[in-house]
């Protein structure tokens, strides 16, 4: 008798341990692709900010956040490299590394045609890069777990790209390319929130921030049109990412 309980308690124990060891480790990839994201957030934000400075729209608040993007990136990098061992993703960082001088560079010179282009393909090549590491580490994911936490991400992302493009247009308003893809990131926006609103896990705390975000992209939404207040969509489409942020570090807390 006193032998099988023994083995009971053994296998109860291993079980247990196992059980923990398997959450520290969804855990700490959730985190990992949380930090992926912010890598992606950041390319679109260093384009955003660049043409907000070159093109005098907002230039203190923009200087001040192309700056601290560019710190970011590159301690982003850095975070991601030393928290993995994976081969595949070191490599892909190892290109992304590049891109941190690549984007320094270009900070620092005016906004022609030229530049402009170039500063966006950077941003689009860093965002697909960043997104085939996401890719490597969904795979050992709780499926829950990895869709609200990317998908509030994700806003930030889309976020940022749309306030990106809003001042290319501004720039450049015969270009028909970046108008539609304005339009294409402003519906995907639209469909993840409504999305993310309908969730039936939403906290109260998470329902509170997702109500304040759709207050600020119903006003938002409807300033594209105009092309004097492009201060206002930088400000509103800053408070949006911060809240998507908050949301994201919430359903963490859900899902762990």
């Amino acid at each position: 008798m006193n032998k099988f309980y023994t083995i009971i308690m053994i296998i109860f124990f291993t079980t247990n341990m196992l059980t923990a060891k398997t959450g520290t480790y969804n855990r700490e990839k959730l985190e990992l692709v949380k930090i992926i994201k912010q890598q992606q957030i950041l390319s679109q934000r260093i384009a955003k900010a660049y043409l907000y400075v070159k093109k005098n729209k907002s230039t203190e608040r923009a200087t001040q956040q192309l700056k601290e993007s560019l710190d970011s990136f590159y301690k982003t990098y850095s975070t991601i490299n030393s928290k993995t061992k994976s081969s595949q993703i070191r490599k892909i960082m190892s290109s992304i590394k590049k891109s941190s001088s690549d984007f320094k560079r270009l900070s620092k010179k005016s906004a022609t045609d030229e530049n402009v282009k170039e500063i966006l393909t950077l941003s689009d090549t860093v965002l697909n890069k960043s997104k085939r590491v996401e890719q490597l580490l969904k795979k050992s994911l709780k499926k829950e777990a990895y869709l609200w936490t990317s998908k509030s991400g994700q806003q930030q992302v889309l976020i940022e790209r749309i306030a990106r493009y809003y001042i290319a247009l501004q720039s450049n308003s015969k270009d028909k390319t970046i108008e539609k893809k304005l339009k294409s990131t402003i519906a995907e926006f639209s469909r993840n929130h409504e999305r993310l609103m309908k969730n039936k896990s939403n906290t109260q705390s998470i329902k509170d921030k997702l109500n304040e975000v759709d207050r600020l992209w119903k006003r938002t939404n409807k300033l594209y049109s105009d092309k004097k207040i492009s201060t206002i969509i930088f400000q509103a489409t800053d408070k949006i990412s911060k809240n998507m942020k908050k949301v994201g570090k919430l359903y963490s807390a859900v899902y762990k």
